[in-house]
């Protein structure tokens, strides 16, 4: 890596701390070991707006949380109530700027919240404002108020390619573009494997820690590591646990079951094929939960195998491996395991265990042990070009 990489990985990891330390107190996910995620509709209620996408909402069978503005209450408390009697949440939006003072906020949250219970009948838990809203407004204003405030990440069109699960999707109440947007959306949740809850009902929701910065930096340095090393994400679906790149076949030479080589397909010490990595954050939830690990891996090596036969950039490799300490579970599917070196298993013994630490595992002296796991690109397709 040259010295300008590193200096701008560094910087850029800077960054992404920075933001999180600004944003300690703020809720922005769910933690659940299970597909989530959690809609919330930012502004209004909006009369052109509003009951469109409380048909989209009912259609689809999907409940989400309103984020509501107290001048638009007092206008329209009919269409407020209505959306309540939907089954849906009610929260205060604040908008804000980059000026917002904290006695502006709080005392527009505090009419907010009055608005809606005249309204309503109801209180409500959570409030949301810009994300240029200054930090320690937001949370003076939370203080004062008892209510937790929230971050959505901003939705305009469709889903992001990767959605790590728990995500909360905030779109806009009030743009006319919302209706039509919804059915989609919701239609492509559904297909990739997530479920949709209102706030309230969104396992782990929680504002953000000190103790989230940790695995929040291991999320970092996956990230670096992808880019540095041209890596993506496959799949898409919540289930989707693999990332694929391409790297040198790191142990001796191996022979290799492969329908097309009767002989068997030999590969170099050294030979550059293609590497599949585990997401750290699912691998450590995984690890705990086996048997929901074996579906989760089983899941992904379908996308793998679409990968190795679809894309350019790795179907004409003849082979992919993965170290990991899923690799028992591959040789099920048909994966050829092997033992690591004891210095390279020492090396990964011990990142293994700053893994689980970071991401708060409780038994730290559960053995996983990390091995190597190689396929040939033709007996990966064969066995799981197609989903049964």
């Amino acid at each position: 890596m040259t010295g300008a990489a590193v200096l701008w990985a560094g910087l850029w990891a800077g960054s992404q701390l920075a933001w999180r330390w600004a944003g300690l107190g703020v809720a922005r996910r769910g933690r659940s070991a299970t597909p989530t995620a959690a809609l919330m509709l930012v502004g209004g209620p909006d009369p052109m707006v509003t009951p469109p996408m409380l048909d989209a909402l009912h259609a689809a069978g999907v409940k989400a949380t309103f984020f509501v503005d107290a001048d638009a209450v007092a206008r329209f408390p009919d269409l407020t109530r209505r959306i309540v009697e939907a089954g849906h949440s009610l929260g205060a939006d604040l908008g804000g700027s980059a000026v917002s003072l904290p006695w502006v906020l709080i005392s527009k949250l505090k009419r907010t919240r009055q608005a809606i219970q005249t309204a309503t009948g109801e209180d409500i838990q959570f409030f949301t404002a810009r994300p240029q809203a200054p930090p320690p407004s937001v949370l003076l204003a939370a203080h004062a108020t008892g209510l937790t405030p929230v971050q959505g990440e901003p939705i305009s069109a469709g889903l992001p390619a990767h959605l790590p699960q728990g995500r909360l999707l905030a779109l806009s109440g009030t743009h006319s573009s919302t209706p039509d947007l919804l059915p989609p959306l919701l239609a492509e949740l559904r297909a990739r494997g997530y479920v949709p809850h209102p706030l309230p009902a969104l396992p782990g929701l929680r504002p953000e820690h000190s103790g989230d910065l940790i695995p929040d930096l291991m999320g970092v340095v996956d990230v670096l590591y992808d880019r540095t090393g041209r890596i993506r994400r496959i799949g898409g679906h919540a289930h989707s646990l693999f990332r694929l790149g391409t790297a040198p076949y790191p142990l001796p030479t191996i022979t290799l079951t492969d329908p097309t080589q009767p002989q068997g397909l030999s590969i170099a010490a050294g030979q550059r094929i293609a590497e599949f990595h585990l997401d750290s954050a699912r691998l450590v939830q995984l690890a705990e939960r086996p048997v929901a690990g074996r579906h989760v891996v089983k899941h992904s090596i379908h996308d793998l195998a679409a990968a190795m036969r679809d894309d350019p950039q790795w179907n004409t490799l003849p082979a992919v491996f993965s170290i990991s300490i899923f690799s028992d579970v591959l040789r099920l599917y048909g994966f050829t395991v092997v033992e690591l070196p004891a210095p390279m298993l020492r090396r990964l013994n011990w990142w293994s265990r700053t893994l689980r630490r970071a991401y708060g595992v409780s038994d730290l002296s559960r053995p996983h042990t990390p091995k190597l796991a190689v396929i040939s690109r033709t007996e990966l397709i064969r066995r799981f070009g197609e989903r049964k």
